[in-house]
């Protein structure tokens, strides 16, 4: 597959699995994250928003980009599957099931 459809591909899939997963632990945690957060402690890392995490794999796909273009075009669509599944979140999922778009900062 060119590495395009690849990226596009990948993009919608991650989207997909990273946003049902953000659904899934809310349900399975019975509460908001904050609550989570306050009653789990957890590190920092899994405190922020997962399109944070989309920055380092973006930098490694663009980097390989040239030399693997189909492992370049793979990671820069879970990159963008993570901006486009915590965007979809905030704005979409959390109104709809909450009321607001539950944004905030560690």
């Amino acid at each position: 597959m060119p590495p395009f459809p690849r990226f596009a591909l990948s993009a919608v899939l991650c989207t997909t699995l990273f946003e049902g997963l953000t659904i899934a632990g809310r349900l399975l945690s019975g509460g908001s994250a904050a609550e989570w957060i306050e009653k789990t402690e957890p590190p920092l890392w899994l405190q922020v928003h997962h399109m944070f995490w989309a920055i380092p794999v973006a930098a490694i796909a663009w980097a390989a980009w040239e030399r693997f273009p189909r492992v370049g075009a793979a990671l820069g669509g879970i990159a963008m599957g993570l901006v486009a599944s915590d965007l979809l979140h905030h704005f979409v999922v959390l109104p709809l099931w909450v009321g607001n778009t539950g944004w905030h900062w560690p």
